[in-house]
């Protein structure tokens, strides 16, 4: 029977997801793992020459992600991307419920245009909502990570 999960250790790996990294769930440890595109594409090539040259835990992360592209589908299952971490819906719906409506106008338009994301968390701390933001931003994702765990039939403490 796999390891229940801790919702944390999910949480913390959808936080760790970026253009170049990648995170599972190894359903036999229950631990999250985030791999580099560079550490997948040395696994597919398999560049076992350059080992030697490699620190311990470089070593580690090829061996994991060889294992993963070994298609161990079922034992290594891919946590959400950013992609399907919308966070600009997160910021809208921040605003969304603010009862300060010159707060909520001002971070309205932040969120619209280059650099929205920048901007917006410059005028949350600006305001002293940071740690309001932060707070839901958390929620959001423990949420997302909830919902997921429940499509993959993933048992998990809430709690933990």
């Amino acid at each position: 029977m796999p390891p229940r999960v801790k919702l944390s250790e999910i949480v913390d790996g959808l936080e760790m997801v970026g253009d170049e990294t990648r995170t599972f769930l190894d359903t036999q440890t229950g631990k999250v793992i985030s791999l580099m595109d560079d550490e997948l594409r040395a696994a597919e090539n398999e560049e076992d020459e350059d080992s030697a040259r490699l620190g311990e835990w470089e070593r580690e992360s090829i061996e994991q992600a060889k294992a993963v592209l070994a298609g161990e589908s079922t034992r290594f299952l891919r946590l959400p991307d950013r992609f399907d971490i919308n966070e600009w819906d997160m910021m809208r719906d921040f605003v969304t419920g603010l009862e300060n409506d010159d707060q909520a106008e001002v971070l309205s338009n932040a969120i619209h245009g280059r650099g929205a994301f920048r901007y917006f968390k410059d005028r949350v701390h600006e305001f002293g909502l940071a740690d309001a933001w932060y707070k839901f931003r958390q929620e959001q994702y423990r949420e997302i990570a909830r919902d997921w765990c429940e499509a993959k039939g993933v048992e998990f403490d809430p709690d933990a």
